[in-house]
């Protein structure tokens, strides 16, 4: 029997089920050849962080954000391979349709550059409030699918510090086929898990003056841009690193084979 799991929203007011129609019938858009296909994530308002989390989740604040395209899927190795004429996955073994890894944010933003000529639009990365707000599709757990983590819905690893773990629907050990697990309400695969995603907003230890309008935080001061938010959570992390608030730093000059991304755009 097909499993259906149902996670009850408080931006749009209703509750979505992941693989829904909603999911399944979200608008698509792929701007050029090369393109990763894009979702329409609807304009809406949330309250971005959790209270009871982690000091630099806190405070909550209310966030209300326009429509954007955002990725469907993570940034493929085929699809980085054929803009970039590169292949520096140290999860190459995993295969073409599996996510692009050990790309630092420098590189990504070649990337990025690159498929904007390609396509005559302009493409980012997400803000990290685009990026929360994308990946709770409209619930208020801790994961999208409930209160724990499930390795029906994600691939992560073991309890033990950057370790991969084969377990259930999650049969990899390390990265997993992008669209493998299940999509959220918005019709947005491995928003949790697989790899983080590197977001265009600098690290800063707390919410005290984040934006409220869904844009990028940044910072003029130097050497402030060295550091930069990852979200979701990777194949090597246990299952609280993939709560839907959680944050990570990580240094732009440094690739990860547990890091990734998706691309953004504005309408």
């Amino acid at each position: 029997m097909k499993k259906i799991l149902m996670a009850c929203g408080f931006v749009l007011g209703s509750c979505f089920t992941l693989g829904s129609a909603l999911a399944q019938g979200a608008p698509l858009q792929k701007d050029c050849e090369l393109c990763p296909e894009l979702v329409q994530v609807p304009a809406g308002s949330y309250t971005m962080g959790r209270q009871d989390g982690l000091s630099n989740e806190r405070p909550e604040h209310k966030v209300t954000l326009n429509a954007f395209y955002l990725g469907r899927m993570e940034v493929t190795q085929a699809q980085w391979k054929a803009v970039m004429n590169s292949t520096p996955s140290a999860n190459g073994a995993c295969g073409p349709q599996c996510p692009v890894d050990s790309v630092n944010w420098d590189e990504v933003q070649e990337y990025l550059a690159k498929l904007s000529a390609l396509s005559g639009k302009t493409y980012r990365l997400p803000s990290e409030a685009e990026w929360e707000y994308a990946a709770r599709a409209g619930t208020s757990n801790l994961y999208v699918w409930g209160d724990m983590p499930s390795r029906e819905y994600a691939n992560y690893g073991s309890e033990t510090c950057c370790e991969g773990l084969a377990e259930g629907r999650d049969a990899w050990v390390h990265t997993a086929p992008v669209g493998s697990f299940p999509p959220n309400a918005f019709g947005l695969f491995d928003m949790l898990g697989n790899v983080a995603e590197w977001t265009q907003d600098v690290f800063y230890k707390n919410y005290m003056f984040a934006t409220k309008d869904g844009s990028a935080w940044v910072s003029d001061a130097p050497g402030a841009a060295f550091s930069r938010v990852v979200r979701g959570g990777a194949w090597n992390q246990d299952g609280a690193s993939l709560r839907a608030t959680k944050r990570a730093q990580a240094i732009t000059t440094e690739p990860s084979d547990a890091i990734g991304f998706r691309v953004a755009r504005s309408l």
